[in-house]
């Protein structure tokens, strides 16, 4: 039964796609909302039946009066539940890189469009949603939208889960639509061993001990990119502007992180040793470079140059693998 079901849904999903694909921003139109009796709905209408059932059989006027009645309830509830989602425009925001292992999260910018919308849910399938209201007109609002990262790589989630079953319950409107939403996951560090560079004339060499062979050189004006905590803040007290305060690094603008100085690890070891390793690198001040197989990433500091190596960790192909997305 499970694998029958499991069918049905693959079916419906590739339907789904093939007639939504991903784009930046959309309205949800009648290109995308679907709409089917909920439990309640199909409790009602049975409900309907059996009053129509007795009506026929006693010829009571009342009952079919009644039925009729409510039968156009339904009838309308269906346009007004249909209107609730309706118009909505969605747009996709920016996913900050995360580590493997914790929980992306996406922006979602939702607009009420010409009407309020009441009772809105708003999710991941399989995930946590978010009730949402929209009580006035070209109201505007952003979410913020969970999902595991689980692998580096990059992440493009499930699609969106858009649902109400107002105003009665009767009915249950819903939406799948796809944003084009990609997220970078950083592989997780673990420092599965010492750190040592593959520097020219200290190949091997031990990084810990030239990370506290520091020498202060002296103050140099603050250059955006620094970190804060080479700030010389007395000087910033003393209305002297920012000024940080500079250090001789023994052998440092020749520090390279390297992929072949662990050849004993496996790709993802590598990587996340790798990631753990300019980490360290950065919390230190370092200057420090990346030797991948088929990329190299020149000896900088700084939170872009940060940016720059922990990406190209998370996006190294293996020749055997790839990168997993």
């Amino acid at each position: 039964m499970w694998s029958w079901r499991r069918r049905v849904s693959q079916r419906v999903d590739a339907w789904i796609a093939r007639r939504n694909p991903p784009r930046p921003q959309l309205v949800l139109t009648q290109r995308n909302i679907y709409i089917m009796p909920s439990r309640v709905g199909i409790g009602f209408l049975a409900m309907l039946l059996g009053m129509l059932l007795l009506a026929i059989n006693y010829q009571n006027n009342l009952i079919f009066g009644l039925c009729f009645w409510l039968f156009s309830l339904f009838l309308v509830t269906i346009l007004h539940t249909f209107a609730n989602l309706s118009g909505i425009r969605l747009r996709a925001g920016a996913a900050e890189p995360v580590f493997a292992g914790q929980q992306a999260h996406f922006h979602l910018h939702i607009d009420s469009g010409r009407r309020p919308r009441r009772l809105l849910q708003v999710g991941f399938r399989n995930h946590s949603v978010n009730t949402v209201e929209l009580t006035t007109p070209h109201e505007k609002q952003e979410l913020r939208l969970p999902y595991p990262a689980d692998r580096r790589g990059l992440l493009s989630p499930a699609r969106v889960y858009l649902r109400s079953d107002f105003p009665l319950g009767l009915l249950r409107c819903w939406s799948l639509p796809a944003l084009d939403w990609q997220c970078v996951v950083y592989p997780e560090p673990k420092m599965l061993r010492p750190m040592v560079s593959s520097a020219a004339g200290s190949e091997g060499s031990d990084l810990n001990a030239r990370m506290d062979s520091d020498e202060f050189s002296g103050f140099q004006r603050y250059r955006v990119g620094e970190p804060p905590r080479r700030i010389y803040w007395k000087a910033y007290a003393k209305g002297q502007g920012l000024i940080s305060k500079h250090f001789d690094q023994a052998r440092a603008d020749e520090l390279i992180l390297s992929w072949d100085s662990l050849p004993d690890l496996t790709t993802e070891d590598r990587l996340s040793t790798l990631c753990a390793w300019a980490l360290e690198c950065d919390r230190r001040n370092l200057f420090y470079g990346l030797h991948l197989p088929a990329q190299k990433i020149p000896v900088a500091n700084g939170h872009q140059h940060l940016s720059e190596v922990l990406r190209a960790l998370a996006l190294y192909q293996s020749p055997e693998g790839g990168t997993h997305v």
